[in-house]
């Protein structure tokens, strides 16, 4: 039997014939686009599908000291993770690791018992001791994996704890010289492309390719270790005999702007910053604000006598009291009365009479006094690479009343940073030179070559040489004769100033909260420390010639003779030879 094909059904197999026709011509065409002009491009993108992208951290940089004793280091550490699909007993698993890790029994079994992935952490970063207590369970699923970046240590544990600062759990920087420098100190992290199953693990015998990571470069510091362990242990101890709140040190180099040490009490092991209360973390030489009190004279007489305002041998009220503006000014009760009721610039500075200081205040005026102290940099931050700086309170000297031109005078309604003055008072000791603190020397590569150094940036010369000549009589003289006596340092001329203030609380002084103070350098006449020493709210005794200034003295005599400073006799014994 034979099958008739009608014309419309020729027609129309004919038609379906000729439309396949560009249909197979697309298809080729785009066979042909797919394997072989874009093929390279199909074949990475399914070859990524199959790699694992790892990265690979490098080892986080050293922190020195000026003379390259570490401060901080990383060292090589393991964590524990565990493929949950291969823990056949959670509960079992559970107890024993209980006693060795310090993730709860219960976080520890959600972990363990979680399918939803082929690896979790168990806990980050162990001791060496509870590796191997892990190592020896032998449990199958559960991994010690070492940490390329491994745990940052702290050998010195609280020295310079406050300039140092922290990182976290993943060796991030923090605070701190951690955190400033983060960029050196991380360096560059590598990467591992290996080829993985469908379960994301990697395959024996794969392709691998390897970008190396670059390990961190060491930042050299501008501390001297042995001056701010000396600085830390005397302030420590200071604090303690006076049953003190707290307190501070900075030391600089008045020749270059180097600090040599920042300390400050309470401090913290940093090993254990994480278990540490907030207020103890605190750098409060550096970010903390306070009255000055006396040792802000300094500023004012050497403001003064630069601006031609008065002479040495211009004279000034010293008595008990003086009218200015309605309000009645108080010298300190520390039994240095003035004899004769009027005393020149020298003796007002050396006795520190307050009534003195007010009428200085008042013969200089509120434009010129105002426009020193902000020469002196007060009122804005320092540029010291360290974070959270203080800026102070230096109010607008429109706004000042006729007492506040008075009280400024003798460092009462003005509010500064220990760091501050300690910069201010090293352009007095170096004939002028107002320098950017330096907390950072160099920076060098993980092999040791230098990548970047650092050089004392002078700001500004803001006093006249021989107005540094004069104030260094004057300091000179307080040291010797007047409120500084205990910071003299045997063999050696101190320049210097002492401070009493009370302590704003709950916007008003306090008649029995007060911090006590010293700044000085020394030798006179050839500075090589600029240092304060401040100490907050010692009970009984206050006066900063009393609790301050025998500190100045312990840590500078140490600190000279750690630097090699000659005594002034070795000095001149040289120059008659």
């Amino acid at each position: 039997m034979s099958i008739k094909v009608l014309p419309f059904q020729r027609r129309r197999g004919q038609i379906v014939f000729y439309l396949m026709i560009p249909l197979f011509l697309i298809l080729i065409i785009s066979l042909f686009k797919i394997q072989i002009v874009k093929g390279s491009h199909y074949k990475e993108i399914a070859m990524a599908q199959h790699l694992c992208h790892i990265p690979i951290p490098g080892i986080r940089g050293k922190i020195l000291a000026r003379n390259k004793e570490i401060l901080a280091i990383s060292l090589n550490m393991y964590s524990v993770g565990v493929d949950p699909g291969m823990i056949t007993s959670p509960q079992e698993v559970t107890q024993k690791l209980s006693g060795i890790l310090s993730t709860s029994p219960g976080e520890l079994r959600d972990r363990l018992s979680y399918k939803g992935c082929k690896f979790i952490w168990l806990e980050r970063k162990v001791s060496d001791s509870v590796a191997r207590q892990i190592r020896k369970l032998n449990i199958k699923g559960i991994y010690l994996i070492k940490e390329e970046t491994g745990k940052r240590f702290y050998p010195n544990e609280k020295l310079a704890c406050h300039i140092m600062g922290y990182t976290g759990i993943d060796d991030q920087g923090l605070d701190g010289i951690e955190s400033i420098y983060e960029n050196y100190l991380a360096g560059k992290p590598g990467l591992l492309k290996a080829e993985c199953d469908n379960f994301g693990r990697a395959v024996p015998m794969g392709k691998q390719e390897i970008q190396p990571a670059t390990d961190g470069c060491d930042v050299v510091l501008t501390i001297d270790k042995f001056i701010q362990y000396l600085a830390e242990s005397e302030l420590r101890k200071a604090v303690e005999r006076h049953k003190a709140r707290g307190g501070s040190i900075v030391v600089m180099d008045p020749q270059t702007g180097e600090i040599l040490a920042i300390a400050n009490y309470p401090d913290f092991d940093v090993n254990q910053y994480n278990t540490t209360p907030k207020n103890k973390l605190r750098n409060s030489g550096v970010c903390d604000s306070y009255e000055p009190g006396s040792t802000f004279k300094v500023i004012l007489a050497a403001a003064a006598l630069d601006s031609g305002k008065i002479t040495m041998d211009d004279v000034f009220p010293s008595g008990n009291s003086i009218q200015i503006g309605g309000w009645t000014i108080f010298n300190a009760n520390d039994g240095l009365a003035s004899e004769f009721g009027y005393e020149n610039v020298k003796d007002i500075i050396k006795y520190s009479f307050n009534t003195g200081s007010a009428s200085i205040g008042m013969k200089m005026g509120k434009k010129t006094y105002c426009d020193y102290i902000k020469k002196f940099g007060f009122g804005a931050v320092t540029g010291i690479e360290l974070p959270g700086e203080g800026e102070g309170i230096v109010v607008d000297p429109n706004d000042w009343s006729v007492s506040s031109l008075a009280t400024i005078a003798f460092g009462q309604g003005i509010s500064i940073t220990p760091l501050q003055l300690v910069r201010a008072v090293s352009a007095i000791a170096n004939g002028g030179k107002l320098f950017k603190p330096m907390i950072v020397k160099e920076i060098l590569s993980p092999e040791g070559n230098v990548v970047k150094s650092f050089s004392p940036q002078v700001e500004a010369q803001i006093l006249k040489p021989e107005t540094t000549e004069k104030m260094r009589t004057i300091l000179e003289e307080v040291v010797s004769d007047g409120t500084g006596k205990k910071a003299q340092v045997p063999g050696y001329t101190v320049a210097g100033k002492t401070g009493t203030a009370q302590v704003v609380e709950n916007g008003i002084y306090s008649p029995s909260s007060y911090i006590g103070s010293f700044v000085g350098y020394v030798p006179s006449r050839n500075p090589r420390l600029v240092m304060l020493v401040k100490i907050d709210v010692p009970k009984g005794i206050y006066w900063g010639g009393t609790v301050a200034a025998p500190v100045f003295r312990e840590v500078a005599r140490e600190a000279l003779w750690h630097m090699g400073v000659p005594s002034e006799k070795e000095l001149e014994k040289k120059s008659n030879n």
